[in-house]
């Protein structure tokens, strides 16, 4: 029987550095699990890698909810991610009729471009996850010229790939729904998305390369392992699963 949903908290801002920044801060202030923080702009919006995520005034959802896992291991993030991939994904189905893809291990794409990216950072006490917050930048409205220039051919939004305006609060409400549903359900077995995730995962079955601490390589995603790892088949046929670095797919 899965766990009851937990209770929701949300504060709003007109605008934050980071959503993540300032929730890490309420989390270890002692915030309870469910506390959710969105705001209108992110002056130094985040991504994986110490990248920036572009985070215009009013065209997008930036938002992080915190979680408090009981025993879970340090291992956890990249499940955490997938959840959440998932939820997003099942949230832009319900409001606007799409169904994105997922760029292993944190992105959202829609018609080719990407659309959301996540971020999961923890806090470690005992070997324990003492907390988790999930960062979730999803571009709605943004325009192809509103993109900071280097990015134009990469990123999209709901907007460009459909050419519909979606309403933000909407958006925001389906996801804090399929966000807290899924976890209560991951809370009693972490592969509880795994077939879907897998099954919305765009890079399967195609030639990447991969830019790992090992170094970047070629090679034909298979199949994603139990733990979320990319499960890859390297030039000379050997199998090999990364467990964090970029993939790069042609034509994206």
């Amino acid at each position: 029987m899965a766990t009851e949903k937990m209770e929701i908290k949300v504060q709003a801002f007109e605008s934050l550095d980071s959503t993540n920044n300032y929730l890490k801060k309420l989390a270890s202030e002692g915030a309870a699990e469910g506390t959710v923080v969105i705001a209108d702009a992110q002056t130094s919006g985040r991504g994986r890698m110490g990248r920036s995520f572009a985070s215009a005034p009013g065209c997008g959802i930036y938002m992080s909810m915190l979680l408090r896992p009981e025993n879970c291991g340090v291992d956890c993030a990249a499940s955490l991610t997938a959840v959440a991939a998932v939820a997003v994904c099942r949230a832009i189905e319900k409001v606007c009729g799409r169904a994105p893809g997922i760029k292993w291990i944190n992105d959202l794409y829609l018609r080719g471009k990407k659309i959301c990216g996540i971020l999961c950072e923890s806090s470690v006490k005992d070997g324990r996850v003492d907390y988790a917050v999930l960062g979730i930048g999803l571009n709605v409205t943004t325009k192809t010229g509103e993109f900071p220039a280097e990015l134009r051919e990469t990123a999209g939004s709901l907007y460009t790939q459909t050419g519909f305006v979606f309403e933000r609060g909407k958006l925001i409400a389906a996801i804090i729904a399929e966000l807290s549903s899924l976890y209560s359900v991951w809370l009693e077995g972490p592969s509880v998305c795994h077939a879907e995730y897998k099954r919305r995962c765009i890079v399967l079955g195609r030639q990447i390369t991969v830019s790992s601490p090992d170094g970047e390589f070629e090679a034909v995603a298979e199949n994603i392992s139990a733990d979320y790892g990319l499960v890859l088949r390297m030039p000379d046929g050997e199998r090999r699963t990364v467990h964090s670095g970029e993939v790069k797919l042609t034509g994206f």
